[in-house]
């Protein structure tokens, strides 16, 4: 059994009579719109005002007139039947002169309030406002007629007196703070390699990461003990295995001893002698095999 809902209006719409057609179990009632269109609509959304009209009022959104109206540097001229997605297009006028076709959403949100010469005109005002300023080692002289990524490039003079070009973004940043001449002062020195091995590495040894026994060249063996090992001129020497991590640190300090202090010498009092040295290496490498330690 339904509820006599007969002539009861719900905005546009006013109920009619009742069809025999169901929605959800729902008797949908036949009901007239303002406009003229007939639709059918359950009884619990007309008598909850839920459903306004046929679909007629929805039809008007996005119609407004907007014509006369400003928005940013922007007035609105006229309603153009050209559409963005769903959105109407307007003809504007920009306070440049400029006209341009613009979304009623676009408009009505904010999101654009120009033709775009709003974006030219803030670049320029930061132009004019970094002249003279220190940024570092660097002093901004003047704006140049390039941009890169929209960033106007300013001309500017190192403390060192050399010129260069650099974007405002990297300069107000801080990621360019000189001309890179004071980059080169902090780079780390350069590495000498004679026959392959690297002084300044086996003068200052590293604890590499994955080291676990805390000693360069020591490792766990599987049965227990611990083993030695040392690296130079692109050979790797084993110095044995041996009950305790002491006595397997102690053997790889004497073979550096003997390994690199001596090549060192060689090289700090004259790099010319200190190939020399590979062919002592090759006649000395079964003497110091011989002094592997034991398990």
């Amino acid at each position: 059994m339904y509820e006599d809902i007969t002539g009861l209006r719900s905005g546009k719409l006013t109920a009619i009579r009742p069809t025999s057609e169901k929605r959800r179990g729902c008797t949908l009632w036949l009901c007239r719109c303002d406009c003229g269109r007939e639709v059918q609509e359950e009884a619990y959304k007309i008598r909850a005002k839920r459903v306004l009209s046929c679909g007629c009022s929805r039809k008007g959104q996005g119609m407004k007139d907007l014509s006369g109206q400003r928005f940013g540097r922007l007035t609105a001229l006229e309603r153009t039947s050209e559409k963005k997605g769903s959105s109407y297009l307007w003809l504007c006028r920009c306070d440049c002169g400029k006209e341009v076709l613009i979304s009623t959403n676009a408009l009505l949100c904010g999101g654009t309030k120009s033709c775009g010469c709003g974006k030219i005109m803030k670049l320029r005002d930061r132009a004019k406002n970094l002249e003279g300023k220190k940024f570092g080692y660097l002093t901004a002289l003047a704006p140049t007629e390039d941009r890169f990524h929209g960033s106007v490039v300013w001309k500017c003079q190192c403390d060192c007196g050399k010129v260069c070009e650099v974007p405002y973004n990297s300069l107000v940043s801080g990621n360019t703070a000189s001309c890179g001449c004071k980059k080169k002062e902090h780079d780390p020195p350069a590495l000498h390699y004679i026959d392959n091995t690297c002084i300044e590495m086996i003068d200052h040894p590293i604890l590499r990461k994955d080291n676990t026994s805390g000693y360069t060249g020591v490792m766990a063996a599987r049965n227990g003990s611990w083993k030695a090992e040392i690296t130079f001129q692109g050979k790797r020497y084993g110095l044995g295995s041996y009950r305790t991590i002491r006595e397997a640190a102690r053997a790889r300090q004497v073979a550096e001893s003997r390994l690199f202090g001596e090549y060192l010498n060689y090289y700090y009092s004259s790099p010319e002698n200190a190939s020399a040295y590979e062919k002592r290496m090759a006649d000395s490498e079964e003497d110091l095999t011989s002094a592997d330690g034991n398990d």
